[in-house]
């Protein structure tokens, strides 16, 4: 999605990108498209005649519910968010601008962060309609991130 999100592309192009097989890209195109998540933008033909249909999403950022979605999918977005902390922690910790963590305060704080990402998702809904996708991301990951420092449970982690 996140692919898509930067230009259409073709079923051949993402399969190059992903470094997977076109057809389990086909397979993931469908399932997007039967989800109401992308739409063929345009088609063209090629040099051979065979036509190319340029996938690209419906939003350019989709806010998840962590609430309303299968226990094996959030288990995947919490180890997914558990990532993205881990990244903004070892800047915080080059700076010294964040205490140790254990593994499960981690989990935990990935869990509030997924919180955050929806409440403060849903706040910039508005601005979805112009600017850039990924300045919006890191927007609403800096704001949810604000967010955490201010609550009670987590602001003596990020005295550092």
């Amino acid at each position: 999605m996140r692919l898509l999100s930067k230009y259409p592309m073709t079923e051949t192009q993402l399969s190059q990108q992903l470094g997977v097989t076109r057809a389990a890209v086909g397979y993931h195109l469908h399932l997007l498209m039967e989800a109401g998540l992308i739409t063929i933008e345009k088609v063209e033909p090629e040099r051979h005649g065979i036509l190319q249909k340029y996938y690209t999403p419906l939003a350019f950022l989709f806010i998840i519910d962590p609430d309303h979605m299968p226990q094996d999918v959030k288990r995947y977005y919490i180890r997914m968010q558990i990532e993205h902390l881990r990244g903004m922690f070892t800047v915080f910790q080059l700076y010294h601008h964040v205490s140790e963590v254990s593994s499960r305060n981690f989990e935990k704080l990935a869990v509030a962060m997924v919180k955050q990402l929806k409440i403060v998702g849903q706040k910039h809904v508005k601005d979805l309609a112009h600017g850039d996708a990924e300045s919006l991301r890191v927007k609403i990951y800096a704001e949810a991130l604000a967010n955490l420092t201010k609550q009670k449970e987590w602001h003596n982690l990020f005295q550092g």
